[in-house]
C-alpha cells in the first residue's frame, strides 16, 4: 500500500486569489500541531482513529509501516497524507514547520490516549 499523498488543486481561483477544498469525508477533531527542525512527532498507531495531515508550512518526511513494508515521501508546504487506522507512522521535521491533523476520531477526554499505541518506526 502506497503512502497516499493528496494533492490539493485549487476549485476556484480569481483575481483575489484561489480557494481549495481540503476535505469532502467527515471530521470529528483538528489538531494544530508546530515542530521544530529534527522533531519526530507520531512514532505510533491508533487503532481505530485515521487522519489526514496536512501541512500549513515548513518541510517534513512522512513515513508509514504496512505489511511490514517501511515507505517514506518528502512533504512540503500544502501536501497532505493520509494516515489509515491501523497504520504505523511518524513524521521527521526537517525545519520549523506547521500542520493541521483532520482526524475521523474524537480525541477528547483522554480518547487519543487510549486508541494510541507506541510504535518505534523512525
Amino acid at each position: 500500500m502506497a503512502i497516499d499523498k493528496i494533492t490539493i488543486t485549487p476549485a476556484f481561483t480569481d483575481r483575489r486569489g484561489d480557494i481549495a477544498n481540503l476535505l469532502a469525508v467527515p471530521v470529528r477533531h483538528v489538531t494544530l500541531i508546530t515542530s521544530r527542525p529534527g522533531a519526530v512527532r507520531g512514532n505510533h498507531v491508533h487503532q481505530t482513529d485515521s487522519h489526514f495531515t496536512y501541512l500549513l508550512s515548513g518541510r517534513a518526511r512522512y513515513h508509514q509501516l504496512v505489511d511490514g513494508e517501511g515507505e517514506s515521501c518528502p512533504m512540503e508546504a500544502g501536501d497532505m497524507v493520509l494516515t489509515p487506522a491501523g497504520i504505523p507512522h511518524a513524521i521527521i521535521f526537517d525545519e520549523e514547520s506547521v500542520l493541521l491533523a483532520f482526524c475521523t476520531a474524537d480525541r477528547t477526554g483522554g480518547r487519543y490516549e487510549q486508541d494510541t499505541r507506541s510504535w518505534l518506526l523512525v
